[in-house]
């Protein structure tokens, strides 16, 4: 999901015009990076595209389901999953001998290290044209096509697997238990736009835990509903 939301931002602010837009989407593409680099996203990837294919593909003899759609969705899981099977190098591998964005990298860690006296060649990119800004950034995060099209279609699988449903939280608390032999990947809670509250969720493989709270003074720390809050929540598991 983290990386889900940096190509998201990425994609946001590539579409700007901007000096600032332009830095926000080289912000995004270097923490993409990182999270990249921080554990073996390929192999966590292939075994989460096998679980999801395993699992759906016990639904091949149920007579209710849309045989048409669920051959699409296993012949995108089997597709993915070759092809991530036979890349031989990272994801991203391409940016990491590049010296223009290494050395931007390099400063992001300093507050204020990216500005101009810091970085003159980045801040000569940043006066070329548009286009050729638009051009190389695309090019950059096409790198992580295929790890992208992954995290998009496995994420859209889990949300789309359960349906929401009406609950209240007495007094802004609401548990419920779960079930260890099919976990819960992903809680989903819905609230009016115009609702008093957000959601704090904690939990564990045996139960969740949600409260309800206002934050109307941003000084202070936000409290607890005091009545009970309407809600829907969907329980996301495939």
């Amino acid at each position: 999901m983290r990386l889900e939301f940096l190509f998201r931002q990425a994609d946001h602010t590539l579409r700007g015009t901007t000096v600032w837009d332009r830095r926000s989407s080289i912000a995004s593409l270097l923490e993409i990076h990182n999270l990249v680099n921080r554990s073996d996203m390929k192999t966590e990837l292939l075994k989460e595209l096998e679980r999801h294919t395993g699992n759906l593909s016990k639904l091949e003899q149920n007579p209710g389901v849309d045989k048409n759609r669920l051959s699409k969705i296993l012949n995108g899981l089997n597709d993915l999953s070759g092809k991530i099977y036979n890349t031989d190098k990272p994801f991203g591998h391409e940016l990491k001998n590049n010296e223009f964005l290494n050395s931007i990298r390099q400063r992001a860690t300093v507050p204020g290290g990216t500005c101009d006296f810091d970085l003159p060649g980045y801040h000569f990119w940043l006066q070329s044209s548009n286009e050729k800004q638009t051009n190389e950034m695309k090019t950059w995060l096409a790198s992580f096509s295929l790890l992208r099209k992954a995290v998009e279609l496995l994420l859209s699988l889990i949300r789309e697997s359960s349906n929401p449903e009406h609950e209240t939280a007495k007094e802004g608390f609401y548990q419920r238990n779960l079930d260890s032999s099919s976990p819960c990947q992903l809680l989903r809670i819905y609230l009016p736009k115009e609702a008093r509250y957000f959601p704090e969720i904690s939990g564990g493989k045996h139960r969740f835990t949600i409260r309800f709270l206002c934050l109307e003074d941003y000084e202070i720390k936000p409290k607890q509903a005091e009545e009970d809050v309407e809600f829907e929540i969907a329980c996301c598991m495939i």
